[in-house]
């Protein structure tokens, strides 16, 4: 089979820098094809959401000794278990459909990608280098070959709940491990203080509390104990190489040195989502998020306003498949912004194939040099580049 879709081999070097930076928690209608287990599980507590809208940050400061502590690839930040070194990561997909928000656990994610899927509708990919560590999350998401592709790139292990008809193949013929949920999955469930008792197999549920409020396809959800377990239960492996994302810089890039000023990043993906908007705060030196018509985009579980250090767009080839999907050619590489620190630069990446990760470089070719902290990534048409906009 001829697959055409990612970016050249990294070129990133590898973390030197060992940060005194602790990070902090900051920062799916589910295409199912496989029927749902209908396992009732139930507990006698119920969700309570947080109402506040603190925005997400990273304290300056670790606790411990730093030998407590081993570098997280994702982030560049001291801060990582030492027993999660040699581990492999895990990314969730997961849903961002309006009628799906607030989501639950991604402000603990280390990385964000967001991607058009059918229809201009977008789709975020959770990446969490400990899988030990991730909260409840959800609402889960079928997978999309946009992110197997991106899971391949950091040998995540994919985590998804139902999958469109071209996902099992391309995930077979290049060697990507997933977990569908939707095979292992309770029809009912609530957890308390985010723990949950499942049956023997089933490491999904769909949220009790959620059901009550929403669409059903917009209720799925896990937490990393379940992963683990599924992860041991089915016969896949965490020990294994982890890159490291970028190549990173304690704080001030010099990279940024001659950026553009950006305090406000409008991205546009869509007549569906054009304001996806990034909004720099020069006190906790984090871009905030928001969308759909300015609303924050919040963790449910939190009460906090997702906020990151580094905000990638990446312009790229998308076309429609010929069905209802689309096909984003990563192999072809593209342009794009690199926007931190209330600057903004120019860059070129690359990802040739499934399993590399992406490079970036500025316009000469020189990778870029990216401040420690959490990232989101945006995977947008170059088609419409030119109505993404910052102040």
């Amino acid at each position: 089979m001829n697959y055409k879709f990612q970016m050249k081999p990294s070129s990133l070097m590898p973390v030197l820098i060992l940060s005194i930076i602790l990070g902090a928690s900051f920062l799916s209608t589910a295409c199912a094809k496989k029927p749902s287990v209908t396992t009732s599980v139930t507990t006698s507590a119920t969700t309570t959401a947080q109402t506040t809208t603190a925005v997400a940050t990273e304290p300056t400061e670790t606790t411990g000794t730093p030998s407590a502590f081993a570098v997280n690839p994702f982030t560049g930040l001291l801060n990582m278990d030492p027993a999660n070194v040699g581990k492999r990561s895990v990314t969730v997909s997961i849903n961002n459909h309006p009628e799906a928000l607030p989501h639950r656990g991604i402000s603990r994610a280390d990385v964000i990608y967001e991607f058009e899927t059918e229809g201009g509708q977008t789709r975020l990919l959770a990446l969490f280098a400990d899988a030990a560590k991730i909260p409840e999350v959800g609402s889960l998401r079928s997978a999309r070959i946009v992110a197997c592709d991106l899971s391949a790139g950091t040998n995540s292990i994919f985590i998804h709940y139902g999958e469109n008809n071209r996902v099992p193949d391309y995930l077979t013929y290049n060697k990507i491990d997933d977990i569908d949920g939707n095979i292992y999955s309770a029809n009912s469930g609530h957890s308390v203080d985010g723990v949950i008792s499942l049956p023997k197999g089933i490491y999904f549920w769909r949220d009790d509390t959620w059901k009550s409020e929403r669409a059903l396809e917009h209720t799925a959800v896990t937490n990393g104990t379940h992963i683990v377990q599924a992860i041991n239960e089915l016969g896949l492996t965490l020990d294994g190489e982890t890159p490291t994302l970028f190549n990173f810089v304690a704080s001030s890039s010099p990279s940024l040195a001659q950026g553009k000023d950006c305090t406000k990043l409008i991205v546009y993906f869509s007549k569906n989502n054009d304001d996806s908007t990034f909004t720099y705060n020069p006190d906790t030196k984090l871009y905030a998020k928001s969308e759909y018509g300015g609303k924050a985009e919040m963790d449910e579980t939190t009460g906090e306003q997702i906020a990151v250090t580094n905000v990638f767009t990446l312009f790229t080839n998308i076309q429609q498949h010929g069905d209802t999907t689309i096909d984003v050619y990563f192999a072809d590489g593209g342009k794009g912004y690199y926007t931190s620190e209330g600057k903004i630069i120019d860059i070129l990446w690359t990802k040739a194939k499934p399993h590399d990760p992406i490079s970036v470089t500025d316009l000469d070719g020189n990778p870029i040099q990216v401040n420690v902290g959490k990232s989101y990534i945006n995977v947008v048409r170059s088609t419409v580049s030119k109505k993404t906009s910052w102040s």
